[in-house]
Order: C-alpha cells, then structure tokens, then sequence
C-alpha cells in the first residue's frame, strides 16, 4: 500500500452509529471521499473477523469512498495489574499482558491491509500509577512495529491524547525526533492539544512537520469544569489560527472529523465539514 495524503475531509462512520452504511451515505451525501475506520458491527475494528472487515471494504468501493486511516487503539493500554480510569477505548481492552501485545500490533496492520487504510494510530500508553505507567520512548514494542509498518507499507502516526503518557509538546517532540525517521508521524487531535493549554501558534508550527493527519472535534465548557461537545468551529479549540499554520506548513493533509456530538451527529459532521472547508485556506475536497 502506498499512503494517500490528501488535503481533503475524512469521515468516521461510526459517529453515526454501530453501521456503517448511514455514515458512508453521509460521507458521499457530503462530498467526501475518504473515510477513517474504528468501529463497526458493536465491535472494534481490530476484533471484527476478515470476512467483515471484507464486508466494510466493499460498501466503501461501492460508494467510491477510500478508507484512509484506522483509528487503532493500540498503546491505549497498560498493564493488568494496573487500575485506568475512565477511558474510551471502542469495545477494545485497557490492560493488555506485554506479551499480547505485538500479536495485537499485526492484527492491526493486517486490519488496514484488508481495509486499504495506509495510516494508523498509535497511543503511548495510558497513565496510571505512578510505578506502573509505562513509557513510550524506547519501548521495545514500538521499533518493532515501526518495522512491520513499514514491510507493509502502513504509516504509523502518534495521538496526543490526554490520558496518555505523551499528550504535551515537550514529550512529542521527544519521540517524534527519535521516532521520525523510522517513520512514526503525529496524528494531530488540535482539540487534545487544546485541552492541555498548548494550542499556540508556536507549539503547531513545532509540531507541523510531523503531522501526517489531522483529528477535528469541538467543545464548549460547561459548569463544574466539564465540556459539551459541539460541532467544529462553534465551539472553544482556536481552528481560525491553527488550520492556516498547518496548511502554510504542510498543504497537503487529510482533515478527520470527530464530533462526539450524541444528539444530531449528522448534523454536526455536515456543518464541520462546512466549515472546514471554510476554514483551511484554499477548501478542502
């Protein structure tokens, strides 16, 4: 497989609901193309056996539709003995044994070969007790699979997700200039790096060389230090100064759409894509 890029929208299916046929309607309905994969089926995409994955490639060709990353969860997990909090997972463990994990690392990249997908997520471990958080950078597990990735010409590309151990600036920087040139990325969540306090002009550009796809979701704070999700552009992550900055830096990117809107997701992907297209200078396919 050969990775894709494009600057155009990305859509999940699975924001729409277990089938994926409404969110694939939709993507079409909307004028996009390219479609990011993590559930489906009441299952993780990881889990679903080849025949159904099969089954998901096929509705996309059907509708002209082209699956460009999986949205794995692998590294969203720690140890047995170890207690996560609350985390969202997609129907996939947290606590995986050490020596189950490259087996799951295979899966995955067998997952996007199925799927055509040439990119895929990567976490860095959950945080949790101090004496049991593991850490990325120089986890053995990680050179290993940048090495599978790349015999199968999978991308693998870093969220900074809060509730993992390489969220900030600082620590990404740290791995992806270890990492880069065995070909680890940065799939950039601006709306996580928002939630850290470090959405700056000055932290993006830092970043912007190594972002190979871009995650999009909005919020609004809500009493009690809580946040309602809302669709992009309405609510408090500063897209208006980060998408110039990444399209000056890097004009050529897949833009994902996240809302985690529950009530009327359609209508909060419809108006994201609205104003992404919008919002990054030049539009977007």
């Amino acid at each position: 497989m050969n990775v894709r890029p494009a600057a155009a929208l990305v859509l999940n299916p699975d924001e729409l609901g277990p089938d994926p046929v409404p969110g694939m309607d939709l993507a079409v309905k909307l004028g996009i193309g390219q479609l990011e994969i993590r559930s489906a089926e009441g299952a993780n995409a990881l889990m679903l056996p080849d025949d159904r994955l099969k089954h998901i490639r096929a509705l996309a060709d059907e509708r002209g539709l082209q699956v460009t990353a999986l949205a794995s969860p692998l590294w969203k997990w720690c140890r047995p003995e170890a207690r996560p909090g609350r985390v969202d997972s997609f129907a996939f463990s947290t606590q995986v044994l050490p020596e189950k994990r490259l087996g799951w690392v295979e899966r995955a990249i067998n997952v996007a070969g199925i799927l055509g997908a040439p990119i895929v997520r990567v976490f860095s471990h959950l945080r949790v007790e101090e004496d049991l958080t593991e850490r990325f950078a120089g986890d053995p597990l990680l050179a290993k699979a940048l090495e599978v990735a790349n015999r199968a010409g999978v991308r693998l590309l870093l969220e900074n997700e809060p509730v993992c151990t390489v969220a900030h600036a600082e620590p990404l920087l740290e791995v992806l200039e270890r990492y880069h040139g065995q070909g680890l990325g940065l799939w950039l969540d601006v709306a996580n790096l928002h939630e850290v306090g470090q959405a700056t002009p000055e932290v993006v550009r830092a970043l912007a060389p190594y972002v190979g796809y871009v995650h999009v979701k909005d919020y609004r704070p809500v009493g009690g230090g809580g946040r309602a999700f809302c669709p992009a552009g309405t609510g408090v992550v500063p897209y208006g100064e980060v998408l110039p900055l990444l399209r000056a830096a890097c004009p050529v990117l897949p833009y994902a759409l996240e809302t985690h809107v529950r009530v009327t997701p359609a209508d909060a992907l419809a108006a994201g894509a609205a104003f992404l297209r919008s919002a990054v200078p030049g539009g977007l396919a």
